[in-house]
């Protein structure tokens, strides 16, 4: 009898731990399907959100692809071109002025530029300061970019980022910048994230021009004629650089107007073979932009250098009303011929109320 119920016993010690061990199981399988549940339902809240991407990526292409790009032509040719008060220089052109058109676009806008070549030399097109692709502006081979004359080439990209940029012939071609071919290439924001009122583009250049010889250089012409004679009569010239602002040199560059109050910006971009000490009378401004490149708290000034190549984004408060100068420090860069004004000078004067 003592036997059995030690024996009842020992069984009901050994079951009891299996019964609690099944309980255990149960829980954590019951958890574990709670979890499985949760991970489901997961995935199918990242399917339905990969899926919205997808139609929403679907639709940036369709929408892309449907774009319609804006157009712009430039056409190469020589055109004579009056930069001062009867100074007229042979020049290459776009679209028959210098420098060439202002071409301003959105951020993001589908652009086409279709580039004429008039000239009787090959000629080719750079962006300066955009990140395109090589087959768009990379260096020029007889498929793409590089124009004969009479040819036409369509360069087509997205716009972007957002700055001041330019265009002109790529390096191959580099003497065709400095007679005339340059054009500045605006990408602005978006509606609503302009910090100004107001904006000026001014593109700097240089061109060398022959004029006649002064009456000191042809005397000395003549006594070295004297001297070595020759079979043939040779005529001494002179060249002169004229510095322009927008194609126009001092005194014929307009004013730039402001009203007061105003925050004004201006975009300049060097596309002369010169460093320019701009100086703006009357107002400190704040540097916004380098070459593209963002500069942040900056100690406002009244001149800066702008280095050959150079695009510098500037930004002012019109705050003190009067009648004020912007030009070069440099006096080669604000004479002509020795005589003031000319070259880089301009007059920035305020609006009445």
């Amino acid at each position: 009898m003592i036997k059995s119920v030690i024996l009842a016993f020992a069984l009901a010690q050994l079951c009891a731990p299996v019964v609690l061990a099944q309980g255990s199981l149960g829980e954590e399988q019951a958890a574990e399907k709670i979890e499985l549940e949760k991970m489901k339902q997961e995935m199918r809240d990242i399917n339905i959100t990969t899926d919205e991407a997808i139609r929403a990526l679907n639709k940036i292409d369709t929408q892309a692809a449907k774009q319609q790009a804006r157009e712009i032509h430039l056409f190469c040719k020589e055109a004579l071109c009056e930069v001062a008060p009867g100074v007229k220089v042979n020049c290459l052109t776009y679209n028959g002025h210098i420098p060439g058109p202002q071409i301003v676009v959105q951020e993001g806008e589908l652009v086409r530029v279709v580039l004429h070549n008039q000239l009787k030399i090959p000629t080719s097109l750079h962006f300066h300061g955009m990140t395109l692709p090589q087959g768009i502006d990379g260096l020029p081979r007889t498929e793409a970019g590089l124009l004969k004359p009479g040819e036409t080439y369509a360069f087509q990209f997205v716009a972007q980022p957002k700055g001041t940029y330019w265009y002109h012939p790529q390096i191959i071609h580099a003497e065709q910048k400095s007679r005339g071919l340059s054009g500045a290439f605006i990408v602005v924001p978006g509606e609503g994230s302009k910090t100004y009122d107001r904006e000026i583009i001014i593109v700097f250049g240089d061109l060398l021009t022959k004029s006649k010889p002064s009456a000191a250089t042809a005397d000395t012409a003549k006594m070295l004629a004297a001297v070595a004679p020759t079979n043939h009569q040779s005529e001494a010239n002179e060249t002169t650089t004229l510095f322009l602002m927008n194609g126009q040199s001092a005194p014929a560059i307009p004013a730039i107007e402001v009203s007061e109050g105003a925050r004004v910006r201006l975009r300049l971009i060097n596309a002369s073979q010169h460093e320019i000490p701009l100086h703006l009378s009357g107002h400190r401004f704040d540097i916004v932009s380098v070459n593209g490149d963002l500069v942040q708290n900056q100690t406002p000034r009244d001149t800066i250098t702008l280095e050959v190549s150079d695009r510098v984004d500037l930004e002012f408060t019109a705050n003190n009303p009067g009648v004020w100068s912007l030009a070069s420090e440099k006096i080669e860069q604000t004479t002509s011929n020795g005589k003031f004004p000319g070259g880089i000078a301009c007059v920035v004067r305020y609006i009445p109320k």
